[in-house]
């Protein structure tokens, strides 16, 4: 592979992650649009550790979920 195909295949690749970053972003901007986990139906709640970063209510330990008599969910993104 000669240096100049070498350099297209990296850019054909960096193409190929930011969309599919920009596809998952949108992904998860319309679910929090709907205010419900798309694993369990549960509400969303924003993890303020991180920008953007949104969880299920129910993701986490016992302790952690808003209720600790249901399963937990495990869901989560990235809207940012």
């Amino acid at each position: 592979m000669t240096r100049a195909q070498k350099a297209a295949e990296t850019r054909r690749r960096n193409r190929e992650t930011k969309a599919r970053i920009q596809r998952a972003l949108e992904e998860t901007r319309a679910v929090v649009a709907s205010g419900h986990c798309p694993r369990c139906g549960a509400g969303l709640r924003r993890n303020s550790s991180m920008a953007g970063w949104w969880q299920c209510e129910q993701f986490g330990a016992e302790g952690f979920r808003k209720d600790s008599t249901k399963p937990s969910c495990d869901w989560q993104g990235f809207t940012q």
